[in-house]
């Protein structure tokens, strides 16, 4: 089920990418494909953090990080929309974005450092983040 999922985020990134490349301003246009990469990468390492969070054992550090990956999520799709429609993205969507991330590392480094999900969360969690910061320096 995760994987059907992380297919169709791809999917969905990829498409809005694509779809967005026309629409970007004058100083993305200049570094379109690390700003790409950039996007491509965060919303990969999202993905791969959900699906490591879905297998996390302690009911309460699962539920807490998703709830984190789910505003990191929303922020996301607001970007995309935005982009999609030819504006530009809003800022309040990129704190979004950070705060979910924040809220999900949060819970992370409250879990269970033995549980091997909660560890795999955690490092694609840092590089969602990483991709990020990447994403606000290219675009």
């Amino acid at each position: 089920m995760h994987a059907q999922q992380i297919l169709i985020v791809l999917a969905a990134a990829a498409v809005t990418l694509t779809e967005a490349r026309s629409f970007i301003a004058p100083r993305q246009q200049q570094s379109s494909a690390a700003c790409n990469q950039a996007r491509l990468a965060i919303v990969t390492a999202l993905a791969q953090t959900r699906n490591s969070a879905g297998d996390i054992a302690d009911a309460a550090t699962q539920s807490a990080a998703e709830a984190g990956l789910d505003q990191a999520g929303a922020g996301i799709r607001t970007i995309a929309q935005a982009i999609v429609g030819g504006g530009a993205p809003p800022a309040d969507a990129r704190d979004e974005v950070e705060a979910g991330i924040q809220a999900a590392g949060a819970a992370l480094q409250n879990g269970d450092q033995s549980d091997q999900a909660v560890t795999s969360a955690a490092a694609s969690l840092q590089k969602a983040a990483s991709a990020g910061q990447d994403v606000v320096a290219q675009c």
